[in-house]
């Protein structure tokens, strides 16, 4: 198979740039298990060719696609589908704001459902760029650590609320799986049955606490592993 596929081609005409349209088709196949894990990817110069676009646009689908550690890429090894998702180090506020912020994109988030369930304050969200979705947050976070949390302005960086009570995570633990769209994620404007990407994590703080548990949906482009 030449990912990513032989019958999709590039659109040249709409807003969305050809490097992030590679980027979203490359997480389809890897989500709905067509790119299995460990399977190395054609060289950059035929998927250019097979494409019909630069070495540079097909690069830039691929970088975003190793920050984002869904594929290894190497000197000389060439570009494989990761075989597993090991341990995040949270180094700094990194996430889809910044993201985004760095590719000229502007981060935007409505807020779907926020509440107490139990001891955790449950916030759900749904992440745009533009006015089209990307991912459809779920996040369950600790009350007692987070008390008044869900009265601030939810609409910006998640973790950036927590750095402002002292209870930033500085590593995360993530499980990725391939799952087809269901009636839970119609906010994301997809058909039922489509492939999607969860990413389930849980995020410790620097004296050991969990500080987050997540169910993350995203639907191609921008697949990140934090926020």
């Amino acid at each position: 198979m030449t990912a990513p596929g032989p019958r999709w081609r590039v659109r040249r005409r709409g807003g969305e740039p050809a490097w992030a349209q590679i980027e979203a088709r490359l997480t389809e196949q890897i989500a709905g298990g067509g790119l299995a894990p460990g399977e190395r990817l054609p060289p950059e110069r035929e998927l250019a060719s097979a494409l019909g676009v630069s070495r540079m646009t097909v690069r830039q689908a691929l970088d975003a696609l190793a920050r984002r550690g869904l594929v290894e890429r190497g000197v000389g090894r060439g570009t494989f589908v990761r075989a597993t998702r090991p341990e995040l180090r949270l180094d700094g506020p990194l996430g889809l704001t910044a993201e985004l912020a760095a590719q000229g994109l502007r981060a935007e988030a409505q807020v779907l459902d926020a509440g107490l369930e139990g001891e955790e304050l449950h916030v759900r969200r749904l992440r745009s760029t533009g006015g089209r979705p990307l991912v459809l947050e779920d996040s369950w976070l600790p009350a007692d650590r987070f008390p008044g949390l869900l009265e601030r302005d939810l609409s910006g960086s998640l973790y950036a609320l927590m750095h402002a009570y002292g209870g930033e995570p500085v590593r995360a633990s993530e499980r990725l799986s391939a799952v087809a769209a269901g009636e839970d994620a119609a906010p994301l404007g997809v058909r039922p049955g489509a492939p999607l990407l969860l990413v389930e994590r849980e995020a410790i703080a620097a004296d050991g606490g969990r500080v987050e548990r997540a169910r993350d949906l995203h639907r191609g482009a921008f697949v990140v592993e934090r926020r």
